[in-house]
């Protein structure tokens, strides 16, 4: 399996069990985005297998930002 293909797997686990969008959100600036990009730095990921992630993970953070913000209906 591939680096990137690893990394979203991981990645997937770790939206599918977050509740708090403010804690995810600082966790991927603090901590897997400095990694990605580290990899892409270093050619361990090229710069479209990094832009995937990206993507991927700023997709998933919005879903769970307007999962939190849906409006009930009354």
């Amino acid at each position: 399996m591939k680096l990137k293909d690893e990394i979203i797997k991981a990645l997937e686990e770790l939206f599918k069990d977050a509740k708090d969008y403010e804690k995810l959100q600082w966790e991927l600036d603090n901590v897997i985005y400095p990694y990605i990009g580290n990899y892409i730095a270093n050619g361990i990921l090229s710069k479209e297998e990094g832009k995937e992630i990206f993507e991927f993970c700023e997709r998933k953070l919005k879903e769970l930002k307007d999962q939190r913000v849906q409006p009930s209906s009354s």
